[in-house]
């Protein structure tokens, strides 16, 4: 985590030079410990003792926030510019590095658009993939051109659902004008774009995580902050809650309701004046596959998991929450073996699952969507393999439609007449 923080889009942090060399050190066995002990120090609350790890990571996160806030002035000031697209943009992100529930939500209102009648296309920064510079279309709602491992994970697992297109590149401009050319939409949404302020948007919807808004409140690489919510308060058009515990109303009834309120109140204060929708997720058995061991067909169904003793396996940035939704689909999880976000599985992580699976007696062996569009499909599964995807369910469906509604038909908002260059 030390250096992958450090996005391209910060170059004042991480140059040409300090990239060959980041490539170089992260191969280093020793390097991949390191990493793996910063990111149990980002997420933990803590004082830094004098010289040690954590007070050179609280030094280290001083250095970005200057970075990040120079970057933000050369753009408010002119000097770096924000290009803009002939059609209504709609961006979801965080400011926070990790996990927020953020292309499950880019799915949810890609959805909720074409049931508006509108042409969608969805924009994806690629993350892992090896497009380079250049911008791709994954797939055009009805046909795959690329695979995970040249379009990324995200883009990909968006574009196998074949619903609508989806185009991969990290400049989000140049993927905006392919895909105006190529595919003719009237709205696109950026899947993790709130700090990419190269391409001008009308819709800014901000994630925040409900357990845990802010981590620690540090900035990269001390804590998990990209921006303050004081850098990023002008840009923020809404505020996206996101896997609130259940009630009556968003999903089933079961967990406890208790506000983290201070922390809430704490960002709705820095928001002032931003709508406010809370949202949890819901779990549900996208796939089931037969293993070799399995008695006969097993059925489709979140009923089939019921108290299965299982195997858990994910390479994503929550594990938790994964973890967590599992067991809210009634499997009994003995281990759960957690890998790096973005990980790519090679032969002897499988053979690894596999024995492990053996080793605690499990009938049954469960990832997540986003892994499992990674698995090569002709691997052989001793026993049954779940795979676990997420839906969103808003506290209030109407209103943040609603929201939406308003927003696109809104004069205001429109961007009828911007001319490409």
């Amino acid at each position: 985590m030390l250096l992958t923080v450090f996005s391209p889009e910060i170059p004042v942090l991480l140059t040409g030079p300090l990239q060959r060399w980041r490539i170089f050190i992260l191969s280093d066995p020793w390097f991949t410990r390191l990493e793996k002990k910063i990111t149990r120090i980002s997420d933990q609350e803590y004082s830094p003792a004098l010289f040690s790890l954590e007070q050179l990571l609280v030094m280290a996160s001083g250095l970005y926030r200057v970075g990040s806030d120079l970057r933000l002035r050369l753009y408010r000031a002119g000097f770096l510019k924000t290009k803009r697209l002939p059609c209504f943009v709609i961006s979801i992100g965080n400011i926070m590095a990790g996990g927020a529930g953020k292309t499950p939500m880019a799915i949810y209102i890609v959805e909720l658009l074409i049931k508006m009648g509108k042409r969608p296309v969805v924009i994806s920064r690629g993350y892992k993939g090896s497009l380079g510079s250049g911008a791709k279309i994954v797939g055009d709602g009805k046909t795959l051109s690329l695979d995970a491992t040249v379009a990324g994970d995200e883009p990909y697992m968006m574009a196998r659902r074949k619903i609508f297109p989806v185009v991969a590149g990290k400049d989000r401009y140049t993927a905006g004008k392919l895909a105006i050319a190529q595919l003719n939409p009237d709205v696109i949404v950026l899947d993790d774009a709130f700090a990419h302020m190269r391409l001008a948007r009308n819709l800014n919807l901000l994630l925040f995580d409900y357990d845990r808004p802010l981590g620690n409140r540090r900035m990269l690489p001390a804590g998990r902050l990209r921006e303050t919510p004081a850098m990023s308060k002008n840009r923020a058009h809404a505020i996206v809650l996101t896997r609130c515990p259940k009630k009556k109303g968003i999903g089933k009834k079961g967990e406890g309701d208790q506000e983290r309120g201070g922390e809430h109140k704490n960002i709705s204060s820095q928001y002032e004046g931003v709508p406010v929708f809370k949202t949890c997720h819901i779990p549900y058995l996208l796939k089931l596959l037969p293993g070799k061991k399995s008695a006969g067909p097993v059925l489709p169904c979140s009923d089939t998991l019921t108290d299965r003793t299982c195997l858990l396996f994910s390479g994503i940035a929550n594990h938790k929450s994964f973890g967590e939704a599992a067991a809210e689909l009634g499997v009994n999880v003995v281990d759960h073996l957690e890998f790096k976000d973005h990980y790519r599985y090679k032969r002897v992580d499988i053979l690894r699952i596999k024995k492990r699976a053996g080793e605690i007696g499990a009938d049954l062996i469960a990832t997540t969507e986003k892994d499992w569009v990674k698995l090569g499909r002709d691997i052989q599964w001793d026993t049954d393999l779940a795979v676990i995807g997420i839906k969103i369910k808003f506290e209030n469906d109407k209103v943040f439609e609603d929201f939406i509604k308003s927003r696109l038909d809104s004069d205001r908002f429109k961007s009828s007449g911007i001319i490409l260059d």
